[in-house]
């Protein structure tokens, strides 16, 4: 992943998987690629090379509308959130606890 064109590689070479119905959490120091591996995931940038692929279907066939329904993103600064965090994971409460 790059963020531009005339840019370095950020994320280069990373490989993992997570298995149905696992909830995952990413964690690392500074400047390990953790909001880089979001941005991917989410699709606000597009990917250099390599693919990432849910339940076998490569991201970039996934409407973006329902990509970013099924992720949830919890920032390091809890500062940004009002409410609690169920309702922040479920904003419409199409889920159940």
């Amino acid at each position: 992943m790059k963020y531009s064109h005339d840019t370095e590689i950020v994320l280069n070479k990373l490989s993992f998987k997570v298995n149905p119905g696992e909830k995952v959490g990413i964690i690392g120091r500074t400047g390990a690629g953790k909001s880089s591996l979001s941005v991917c995931i989410s699709r606000l940038v597009e990917l250099f090379g390599g693919s990432i692929e849910i339940d076998g279907i490569p991201i970039q066939e996934i409407k973006l509308k329902h990509l970013r329904k099924a992720i949830t993103t919890i920032p390091q600064d809890p500062t940004l959130f009002t409410g609690s965090i169920r309702m922040n994971l479920d904003p419409s409460f199409q889920s159940s606890d």
